[in-house]
């Protein structure tokens, strides 16, 4: 799909609430509720990166940021 991760970092289909589906590094969820529409990395401190506006690309949007962090994090933190 749309992102490729790193090696030590499994990939997973995920589907949003609008149906539509990406491959997932397994360090972020997607959240789809009241609170946040978005994606939340869970490595080292949780962060949400909430969805632009745009549909389908805000949601890709959001979610190369969230990889980007988490790839930043792998570096300078270790897995």
């Amino acid at each position: 799909m749309f992102i490729e991760s790193p090696d030590q970092v499994p990939l997973r289909e995920l589907v949003t609430a609008a149906g539509d589906a990406f491959l997932v590094p397994e360090l972020i969820l997607r959240v789809d509720d009241e609170s946040l529409r978005g994606w939340q990395l869970r490595y080292g401190d949780w962060t949400d990166y909430p969805d632009r506006p745009g549909g389908r690309e805000g949601v890709e949007q959001a979610l190369q940021a969230a990889v980007l962090d988490m790839r930043f994090r792998i570096e300078t933190l270790g897995k």
